[in-house]
């Protein structure tokens, strides 16, 4: 699927001159076909960029990989307590999925990290 809002736009109005100038009989079914693979060769190449571009999700370290739900949220707590101005983009990390609780500790680590 294209995700640049221009491609989108390009690639529907080449559609529509395409289904036009066949309504109008100006295509060979030799030229519909090659038409078709162009088109599948195209998607397949902006998918393979679209990926290449695609922001990477944060990795995190084993250590909070391997943590529960209840550890988690306990660390998370003793960042807050201890860094009071901590600001995360979610203001009830309970409501998180434990992917994202890790992914918001990583964050939170690294930044301690940097500070230190």
């Amino acid at each position: 699927m294209i995700k640049n809002k221009n491609l989108r736009l390009y690639e529907a109005l080449a559609h529509e001159v395409a289904l036009e100038a066949a309504e109008r009989g100006e295509l060979t079914a030799e030229q519909r076909a090659l038409s078709r693979r162009m088109l599948a060769f195209a998607h397949d190449r902006l998918a393979d960029a679209e990926r290449v571009h695609a922001k990477p999700r944060t990795s995190v370290r084993a250590a909070i990989a391997a943590m529960q739900r209840p550890s988690l949220l306990q660390r998370l707590g003793e960042i807050l307590a201890c860094y009071p101005g901590t600001v995360f983009a979610h203001r009830d990390l309970k409501g998180l999925s434990d992917d994202d609780l890790r992914v918001a500790l990583e964050d939170a680590e690294r930044m301690i990290e940097r500070m230190v």
